[in-house]
């Protein structure tokens, strides 16, 4: 193997290892912020009833990306299927990484369901815009809110604001001017010599994706994936304040809806592993200091959470050998042959 083909694979070898280590120091750093007894004392405190909700809550999410999903994708792959798909790709994502859910989603779709890559590849590009402009809407109505309060990141939020918008107007701008847009972006690149990152290049191959198809058949399609979007980011909120109240902690609503805005942000970010292992609980101890919570509550909240995270992604994926298992059986009740 020459040279030049190792160096993609040993820079992905690094970066897969700063990433473990990273979350490794970050859960060390969240560990030593609280201590046992603050850890059991929020465990016998836990209550049945808001972790029911939120147990409910978590498969209604499931079912919710899943729909969307299935529209998206023109409704290609039966419901089931991709229903199973997501399962899987939260699966992979919260126990290995984001990106490796993400290349489950877009292998088992077109190449296990058939369905074409490019319009796997697009449904989930929608879907991802759907949910940045979402928790646009959140964190700036929040922020709006809490501004008087939120002084230390005041300058983040106006700067993650702008930015946000900005992808959105781009990609909507390739949508509507088509193989203009992309010409006077890819001249623009070329000036500035940014042409040549990897990053740019993977952003303009989107972007010629969409300058290819019907702007308006996008546009539609943009506004479906919207409105399941905002259902969706919803549903994440009180699922987050769900289980906050699930360990008989009371934050103020509007705080919950900041932090919650930020941690999806934050979830996107390509630097976490196992589902975001301690930069999750890292950035929650961080926000909700913001407003004064205490340290120690909140890192023990933190590896609360993640423990109902794990928990439920793991009962949710029963749906799978069960899935295949009841499908057989309707099978071969409803096979003909067996009929005289």
């Amino acid at each position: 193997m020459t040279e030049e083909a190792q160096k993609p694979t040993l820079a992905k070898r690094a970066w897969n290892i700063f990433k473990i280590v990273l979350a490794v120091v970050l859960v060390g750093f969240v560990l030593s912020k609280t201590n046992l007894g603050e850890v059991t004392g929020l465990m016998k405190q836990l209550s049945p009833a808001w972790l029911a909700i939120s147990f409910v809550l978590f498969c209604v999410l499931t079912l919710i990306k899943a729909f969307q999903y299935y529209l998206l994708n023109g409704r290609q792959a039966p419901y089931a299927r991709v229903l199973h798909v997501v399962i899987t790709q939260n699966a992979i994502s919260n126990f290995i990484a984001g990106g490796a859910g993400i290349a489950s989603y877009l292998t088992m779709l077109s190449v296990d369901e058939g369905v074409r890559f490019r319009k796997v590849l697009s449904a989930f590009v929608v879907a991802k815009m759907g949910d940045l402009l979402s928790v646009w809407i959140i964190l700036f109505a929040s922020s709006v809110l809490l501004w008087n309060q939120i002084g230390t990141v005041q300058y983040a939020v106006v700067f993650l604001l702008v930015v946000i918008l900005s992808l959105v107007a781009v990609f909507v701008a390739t949508v509507l001017l088509r193989q203009k847009f992309v010409a006077l972006v890819k001249t623009i690149l070329d000036w500035i010599k940014f042409d040549r990152l990897a990053i740019v290049q993977r952003g303009m191959d989107f972007l010629q994706l969409f300058a290819e198809q019907d702007g308006k058949l996008v546009l539609q399609t943009m506004f479906t994936g919207l409105i399941y979007s905002l259902i969706y980011m919803i549903v994440t909120l009180f699922w987050f304040y769900s289980n906050i109240r699930a360990y008989s902690l009371d934050f103020p609503f509007t705080v919950v809806t900041f932090v919650n805005a930020f941690m999806q942000l934050i979830s996107w970010v390509p630097i976490q592993v196992f589902g975001g292992l301690g930069v999750s609980e890292t950035s929650l101890v961080y926000l909700f200091g913001i407003f004064g919570q205490p340290t120690a509550q909140i890192a023990a909240m933190g590896i609360g959470l993640r423990f109902i995270l794990y928990v439920f992604t793991l009962v949710v994926l029963l749906y799978l050998p069960l899935s295949v298992l009841f499908g057989r059986q309707y099978r071969l009740f409803h096979d003909p042959s067996r009929k005289k």
